[in-house]
Protein backbone atom coordinates (compact mmCIF):
# COMPACT_ATOMS: atom_id res chain seq x y z
CA UNK A 1 0.00 0.00 0.00
CA UNK A 2 1.32 3.43 -0.92
CA UNK A 3 2.17 5.87 1.87
CA UNK A 4 0.50 9.26 1.94
CA UNK A 5 2.25 12.11 0.24
CA UNK A 6 5.34 13.15 2.19
CA UNK A 7 5.35 9.93 4.24
CA UNK A 8 8.41 7.73 3.57
CA UNK A 9 7.79 4.22 2.47
CA UNK A 10 7.94 1.65 5.29
CA UNK A 11 7.03 4.08 8.06
CA UNK A 12 3.87 3.30 10.03
CA UNK A 13 1.14 5.80 9.34
CA UNK A 14 1.04 8.59 11.98
CA UNK A 15 4.50 7.70 13.41
CA UNK A 16 6.45 10.95 14.12
CA UNK A 17 9.82 11.38 12.46
CA UNK A 18 13.09 12.53 14.02
CA UNK A 19 15.85 14.34 12.20
CA UNK A 20 17.51 12.24 9.48
CA UNK A 21 14.30 10.34 8.75
CA UNK A 22 14.46 8.22 11.87
CA UNK A 23 11.26 7.18 13.52
CA UNK A 24 10.76 8.65 17.01
CA UNK A 25 10.86 5.91 19.55
CA UNK A 26 12.53 3.42 17.12
CA UNK A 27 15.87 1.84 18.02
CA UNK A 28 18.91 3.51 16.48
CA UNK A 29 20.97 1.49 14.01
CA UNK A 30 23.89 -0.43 15.46
CA UNK A 31 26.86 1.79 16.21
CA UNK A 32 24.88 4.99 15.83
CA UNK A 33 23.88 7.22 18.74
CA UNK A 34 20.21 8.00 18.98
CA UNK A 35 19.10 11.58 18.43
CA UNK A 36 17.71 13.35 21.55
CA UNK A 37 13.98 13.06 21.97
CA UNK A 38 11.91 16.20 21.44
CA UNK A 39 11.05 18.10 24.66
CA UNK A 40 7.39 17.84 25.60
CA UNK A 41 6.38 20.12 28.58
CA UNK A 42 4.56 18.40 31.42
CA UNK A 43 0.93 19.33 31.90
CA UNK A 44 0.21 21.34 35.09
CA UNK A 45 -1.17 19.36 37.98
CA UNK A 46 -3.80 20.87 40.32
CA UNK A 47 -4.91 19.51 43.64
CA UNK A 48 -8.50 19.44 44.78
CA UNK A 49 -10.07 22.91 45.22
CA UNK A 50 -9.91 22.56 49.01
CA UNK A 51 -6.11 22.29 48.82
CA UNK A 52 -5.48 25.33 46.64
CA UNK A 53 -3.84 28.06 48.75
CA UNK A 54 -5.36 31.53 48.26
CA UNK A 55 -3.11 34.30 47.02
CA UNK A 56 -1.36 36.06 49.88
CA UNK A 57 -2.17 33.41 52.48
CA UNK A 58 0.53 33.01 55.12
CA UNK A 59 1.91 29.50 54.63
CA UNK A 60 3.64 29.52 58.01
CA UNK A 61 0.38 30.29 59.75
CA UNK A 62 -1.48 27.75 57.60
CA UNK A 63 0.90 25.15 58.94
CA UNK A 64 -0.09 26.03 62.50
CA UNK A 65 2.86 28.26 63.38
CA UNK A 66 2.63 31.97 64.00
CA UNK A 67 4.80 34.66 62.49
CA UNK A 68 8.00 34.47 64.51
CA UNK A 69 8.44 38.25 64.53
CA UNK A 70 5.86 38.54 67.29
CA UNK A 71 5.66 35.05 68.74
CA UNK A 72 2.47 33.47 69.99
CA UNK A 73 0.42 30.33 69.71
CA UNK A 74 -2.16 29.29 67.15
CA UNK A 75 -5.69 28.10 67.47
CA UNK A 76 -8.41 27.82 64.84
CA UNK A 77 -7.48 30.21 62.03
CA UNK A 78 -9.76 32.70 60.31
CA UNK A 79 -7.86 35.88 59.48
CA UNK A 80 -4.29 36.62 58.49
CA UNK A 81 -3.16 37.72 61.95
CA UNK A 82 -1.40 40.95 62.92
CA UNK A 83 -2.28 44.49 61.89
CA UNK A 84 -3.36 43.72 58.34
CA UNK A 85 -4.35 47.19 57.03
CA UNK A 86 -2.32 50.35 56.53
CA UNK A 87 -4.84 53.00 57.68
CA UNK A 88 -7.73 52.82 60.16
CA UNK A 89 -10.46 55.43 60.59
CA UNK A 90 -13.12 55.11 63.26
CA UNK A 91 -15.91 57.07 64.89
CA UNK A 92 -17.66 56.21 68.15
CA UNK A 93 -21.04 57.17 69.53
CA UNK A 94 -20.97 57.14 73.33
CA UNK A 95 -23.96 57.23 75.67
CA UNK A 96 -22.48 57.93 79.11
CA UNK A 97 -23.55 58.97 82.57
CA UNK A 98 -21.38 60.85 85.05
CA UNK A 99 -21.80 59.28 88.48
CA UNK A 100 -20.64 60.21 92.01
CA UNK A 101 -20.97 63.86 90.99
CA UNK A 102 -24.44 64.93 92.16
CA UNK A 103 -25.06 68.20 94.05
CA UNK A 104 -27.89 68.53 96.60
CA UNK A 105 -28.99 72.19 96.48
CA UNK A 106 -32.31 72.55 98.36
CA UNK A 107 -34.70 70.78 100.75
CA UNK A 108 -38.14 71.78 102.10
CA UNK A 109 -38.23 72.33 105.88
CA UNK A 110 -41.06 72.83 108.37
CA UNK A 111 -40.81 76.58 108.86
CA UNK A 112 -38.81 79.77 108.43
CA UNK A 113 -35.16 79.87 109.42
CA UNK A 114 -34.79 80.71 113.12
CA UNK A 115 -31.34 80.82 114.70
CA UNK A 116 -30.84 77.91 117.10
CA UNK A 117 -34.00 76.10 115.97
CA UNK A 118 -33.59 72.61 114.50
CA UNK A 119 -34.71 72.30 110.91
CA UNK A 120 -36.79 69.28 109.98
CA UNK A 121 -36.98 68.10 106.38
CA UNK A 122 -40.55 67.64 105.11
CA UNK A 123 -39.96 66.68 101.48
CA UNK A 124 -37.51 65.21 99.00
CA UNK A 125 -34.06 66.73 98.60
CA UNK A 126 -33.60 68.59 95.32
CA UNK A 127 -30.53 67.13 93.65
CA UNK A 128 -28.75 68.13 90.45
CA UNK A 129 -27.75 64.72 89.15
CA UNK A 130 -26.59 63.80 85.65
CA UNK A 131 -28.48 61.42 83.41
CA UNK A 132 -27.14 59.58 80.34
CA UNK A 133 -25.85 61.97 77.69
CA UNK A 134 -24.51 61.44 74.13
CA UNK A 135 -20.82 61.92 73.42
CA UNK A 136 -18.47 61.11 70.56
CA UNK A 137 -14.97 59.83 69.92
CA UNK A 138 -12.99 59.81 66.66
CA UNK A 139 -9.60 58.38 65.80
CA UNK A 140 -7.00 57.61 63.15
CA UNK A 141 -4.60 54.66 63.14
CA UNK A 142 -1.51 54.04 61.01
CA UNK A 143 -0.04 50.53 60.95
CA UNK A 144 3.74 50.70 60.79
CA UNK A 145 4.03 46.95 60.15
CA UNK A 146 2.25 43.72 61.10
CA UNK A 147 3.00 44.24 64.79
CA UNK A 148 3.11 48.00 65.41
CA UNK A 149 0.51 50.71 65.17
CA UNK A 150 0.30 54.45 65.91
CA UNK A 151 -3.05 56.06 66.82
CA UNK A 152 -4.49 59.51 67.57
CA UNK A 153 -7.88 59.87 69.24
CA UNK A 154 -10.17 62.70 70.40
CA UNK A 155 -13.09 62.34 72.83
CA UNK A 156 -15.70 64.99 73.61
CA UNK A 157 -18.20 64.60 76.46
CA UNK A 158 -20.82 67.21 77.40
CA UNK A 159 -23.32 66.58 80.17
CA UNK A 160 -25.91 68.98 81.59
CA UNK A 161 -28.94 68.88 83.86
CA UNK A 162 -31.60 71.32 85.05
CA UNK A 163 -33.51 70.74 88.27
CA UNK A 164 -36.33 72.63 90.03
CA UNK A 165 -37.93 72.62 93.45
CA UNK A 166 -41.03 74.42 94.78
CA UNK A 167 -43.00 74.49 98.03
CA UNK A 168 -45.83 76.43 99.65
CA UNK A 169 -46.29 77.87 103.14
CA UNK A 170 -45.97 77.19 105.91
CA UNK A 171 -43.03 75.22 104.51
CA UNK A 172 -39.98 76.90 102.96
CA UNK A 173 -36.98 75.76 100.97
CA UNK A 174 -33.62 75.71 102.68
CA UNK A 175 -30.60 76.32 100.47
CA UNK A 176 -27.96 73.62 100.86
CA UNK A 177 -25.35 75.51 98.82
CA UNK A 178 -25.43 78.98 100.43
CA UNK A 179 -22.79 79.82 103.01
CA UNK A 180 -24.27 78.98 106.45
CA UNK A 181 -22.83 82.13 108.03
CA UNK A 182 -25.06 84.41 105.95
CA UNK A 183 -28.41 82.66 106.51
CA UNK A 184 -31.15 85.08 107.66
CA UNK A 185 -34.84 85.82 107.22
CA UNK A 186 -34.16 86.53 103.58
CA UNK A 187 -33.13 82.88 103.20
CA UNK A 188 -36.73 81.66 103.33
CA UNK A 189 -37.35 80.54 99.74
CA UNK A 190 -40.35 79.06 97.95
CA UNK A 191 -38.67 78.24 94.64
CA UNK A 192 -35.24 76.96 93.62
CA UNK A 193 -33.59 75.92 90.37
CA UNK A 194 -30.14 74.62 89.45
CA UNK A 195 -28.12 74.18 86.27
CA UNK A 196 -25.12 71.84 86.30
CA UNK A 197 -22.57 71.07 83.54
CA UNK A 198 -19.71 68.57 83.26
CA UNK A 199 -17.55 68.76 80.12
CA UNK A 200 -14.48 66.74 79.12
CA UNK A 201 -12.05 67.07 76.22
CA UNK A 202 -9.55 64.21 75.89
CA UNK A 203 -6.75 63.69 73.35
CA UNK A 204 -4.86 60.38 73.31
CA UNK A 205 -1.72 59.66 71.28
CA UNK A 206 -0.52 56.06 71.53
CA UNK A 207 1.85 53.42 70.19
CA UNK A 208 0.55 49.82 70.04
CA UNK A 209 2.77 46.70 69.98
CA UNK A 210 1.47 43.18 69.38
CA UNK A 211 3.32 40.68 71.53
CA UNK A 212 1.08 37.61 71.13
CA UNK A 213 -1.09 37.04 68.07
CA UNK A 214 -2.26 34.60 65.46
CA UNK A 215 -5.06 34.20 62.96
CA UNK A 216 -7.83 34.10 65.57
CA UNK A 217 -6.63 36.44 68.36
CA UNK A 218 -4.46 39.47 69.12
CA UNK A 219 -2.92 40.67 72.38
CA UNK A 220 -1.09 44.00 72.44
CA UNK A 221 0.28 46.52 74.90
CA UNK A 222 -0.03 50.23 74.32
CA UNK A 223 1.70 53.31 75.69
CA UNK A 224 1.41 57.01 75.01
CA UNK A 225 0.21 60.41 76.23
CA UNK A 226 -3.17 61.76 77.35
CA UNK A 227 -4.25 65.40 77.47
CA UNK A 228 -7.27 66.05 79.71
CA UNK A 229 -9.41 69.15 80.07
CA UNK A 230 -12.20 68.80 82.65
CA UNK A 231 -14.79 71.42 83.60
CA UNK A 232 -17.60 71.54 86.16
CA UNK A 233 -19.96 74.54 86.41
CA UNK A 234 -22.87 74.87 88.82
CA UNK A 235 -25.42 77.65 89.18
CA UNK A 236 -28.35 77.72 91.67
CA UNK A 237 -31.06 80.38 91.99
CA UNK A 238 -33.51 80.85 94.86
CA UNK A 239 -36.60 83.08 95.17
CA UNK A 240 -38.88 83.90 98.10
CA UNK A 241 -38.90 86.96 100.30
CA UNK A 242 -35.66 87.72 98.49
CA UNK A 243 -33.45 86.22 95.79
CA UNK A 244 -30.13 84.48 95.97
CA UNK A 245 -27.61 83.03 93.54
CA UNK A 246 -24.73 80.60 94.14
CA UNK A 247 -22.29 79.89 91.28
CA UNK A 248 -19.23 77.63 91.31
CA UNK A 249 -16.66 76.58 88.75
CA UNK A 250 -13.98 73.88 88.65
CA UNK A 251 -11.40 73.54 85.86
CA UNK A 252 -8.62 71.01 85.42
CA UNK A 253 -5.91 70.87 82.73
CA UNK A 254 -3.22 68.23 82.58
CA UNK A 255 -1.06 66.03 80.37
CA UNK A 256 0.33 62.65 81.41
CA UNK A 257 1.21 59.11 80.42
CA UNK A 258 -1.23 56.36 79.48
CA UNK A 259 -0.80 52.62 78.99
CA UNK A 260 -2.85 49.47 78.75
CA UNK A 261 -3.65 46.11 77.17
CA UNK A 262 -5.84 45.33 74.15
CA UNK A 263 -7.26 41.89 73.35
CA UNK A 264 -9.53 40.58 70.63
CA UNK A 265 -10.64 37.05 69.81
CA UNK A 266 -12.33 35.72 66.67
CA UNK A 267 -15.42 33.58 67.31
CA UNK A 268 -16.26 32.52 63.79
CA UNK A 269 -14.69 34.22 60.82
CA UNK A 270 -16.68 37.48 61.07
CA UNK A 271 -17.32 37.96 64.82
CA UNK A 272 -14.85 39.30 67.36
CA UNK A 273 -14.99 39.63 71.13
CA UNK A 274 -12.75 42.37 72.50
CA UNK A 275 -11.59 43.72 75.86
CA UNK A 276 -9.44 46.83 76.34
CA UNK A 277 -8.09 48.22 79.61
CA UNK A 278 -6.08 51.42 80.15
CA UNK A 279 -4.63 53.47 83.00
CA UNK A 280 -3.37 57.06 83.06
CA UNK A 281 -1.34 59.27 85.39
CA UNK A 282 -2.09 62.92 84.65
CA UNK A 283 -0.40 65.72 86.62
CA UNK A 284 -2.24 69.00 86.41
CA UNK A 285 -3.87 71.82 88.34
CA UNK A 286 -7.39 72.42 89.62
CA UNK A 287 -8.74 75.97 89.69
CA UNK A 288 -12.00 76.56 91.54
CA UNK A 289 -14.29 79.50 92.31
CA UNK A 290 -17.31 80.16 94.56
CA UNK A 291 -19.57 83.22 94.37
CA UNK A 292 -22.74 83.99 96.30
CA UNK A 293 -24.98 87.01 95.81
CA UNK A 294 -28.35 88.14 97.18
CA UNK A 295 -30.95 90.64 96.09
CA UNK A 296 -29.67 93.19 98.61
CA UNK A 297 -25.96 92.33 98.31
CA UNK A 298 -24.24 91.47 95.04
CA UNK A 299 -21.12 90.08 96.69
CA UNK A 300 -21.87 88.07 99.81
CA UNK A 301 -19.13 85.43 99.26
CA UNK A 302 -16.39 85.48 96.63
CA UNK A 303 -13.42 83.11 96.86
CA UNK A 304 -11.12 80.99 94.69
CA UNK A 305 -8.67 78.12 95.22
CA UNK A 306 -6.11 76.26 93.13
CA UNK A 307 -4.01 73.19 93.76
CA UNK A 308 -1.88 70.65 91.93
CA UNK A 309 -3.15 67.10 91.57
CA UNK A 310 -1.99 63.81 90.09
CA UNK A 311 -5.24 62.53 88.62
CA UNK A 312 -5.49 58.87 87.66
CA UNK A 313 -7.97 57.53 85.12
CA UNK A 314 -8.90 53.87 84.64
CA UNK A 315 -10.78 52.83 81.50
CA UNK A 316 -12.35 49.48 80.64
CA UNK A 317 -14.22 48.60 77.44
CA UNK A 318 -15.85 45.26 76.60
CA UNK A 319 -17.75 44.46 73.43
CA UNK A 320 -18.35 42.53 70.23
CA UNK A 321 -17.54 43.39 66.60
CA UNK A 322 -18.92 42.29 63.26
CA UNK A 323 -16.30 42.26 60.48
CA UNK A 324 -16.99 42.46 56.75
CA UNK A 325 -15.89 39.52 54.60
CA UNK A 326 -12.88 41.37 53.24
CA UNK A 327 -11.97 42.83 56.65
CA UNK A 328 -12.26 46.47 55.55
CA UNK A 329 -15.20 47.45 57.78
CA UNK A 330 -16.23 46.79 61.36
CA UNK A 331 -19.30 47.53 63.43
CA UNK A 332 -18.81 47.27 67.19
CA UNK A 333 -20.99 47.63 70.27
CA UNK A 334 -19.96 47.42 73.90
CA UNK A 335 -19.92 48.76 77.44
CA UNK A 336 -17.42 51.32 78.70
CA UNK A 337 -16.51 52.18 82.29
CA UNK A 338 -14.13 54.88 83.51
CA UNK A 339 -13.04 55.89 87.02
CA UNK A 340 -11.18 59.13 87.79
CA UNK A 341 -9.49 59.43 91.17
CA UNK A 342 -8.05 62.37 93.11
CA UNK A 343 -10.40 64.91 91.52
CA UNK A 344 -12.14 67.89 93.13
CA UNK A 345 -15.92 67.65 92.80
CA UNK A 346 -18.51 70.42 92.99
CA UNK A 347 -20.26 69.24 96.16
CA UNK A 348 -16.89 68.72 97.83
CA UNK A 349 -15.76 72.23 96.89
CA UNK A 350 -19.01 73.78 98.22
CA UNK A 351 -18.61 71.97 101.54
CA UNK A 352 -14.98 73.13 101.77
CA UNK A 353 -16.14 76.76 101.46
CA UNK A 354 -18.92 76.24 104.02
CA UNK A 355 -16.52 74.69 106.54
CA UNK A 356 -13.63 76.99 105.68
CA UNK A 357 -11.44 73.89 105.32
CA UNK A 358 -9.56 73.24 102.08
CA UNK A 359 -7.49 70.22 103.11
CA UNK A 360 -7.62 66.83 101.42
CA UNK A 361 -10.13 67.62 98.70
CA UNK A 362 -9.95 64.45 96.61
CA UNK A 363 -12.77 62.27 95.35
CA UNK A 364 -13.55 59.64 92.73
CA UNK A 365 -15.80 60.34 89.74
CA UNK A 366 -17.02 57.59 87.43
CA UNK A 367 -18.51 57.37 83.95
CA UNK A 368 -20.21 54.39 82.37
CA UNK A 369 -22.46 53.57 79.44
CA UNK A 370 -22.67 52.21 75.93
CA UNK A 371 -20.39 52.63 72.94
CA UNK A 372 -21.00 51.94 69.24
CA UNK A 373 -18.22 52.15 66.62
CA UNK A 374 -17.90 52.18 62.87
CA UNK A 375 -14.38 51.49 61.59
CA UNK A 376 -12.93 51.51 58.10
CA UNK A 377 -9.58 49.84 57.33
CA UNK A 378 -7.60 50.27 54.10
Amino acid sequence: MLAPAGQPMGQPMGQPMMGGGAVMGAAAPAGQLGAPAAFIPAAPSYGPPSEVIPTGYNLAQNGGKCDGSCGGRCGSCCNSGGYDRRLNFYGDFLYLRARDSEVAFAVPIDGPVTPGTPRVEVGPVAVADMDYQPAFRAGLGVNLNDCQRFTMEYTRFESATNEHAITTGPFVLQSLVQHPSVANAGSDFLQASAHYDINNDIIDVAFHQLFDYCQDYQLAWTGGLRYLQHEQTFDANFAGTGTENVATGIDFYGTGVRGGLEFEKYVGCQWILYANGYGSLIPGEFRTSYQQSQSFNSRVVNTTWKGGRLVTTWDLELGVSRVSKCGNYRLSAGYVYSAWTNVVQTDEWIQAVHNNSFIDMSSTMTYDGLVARFEARY
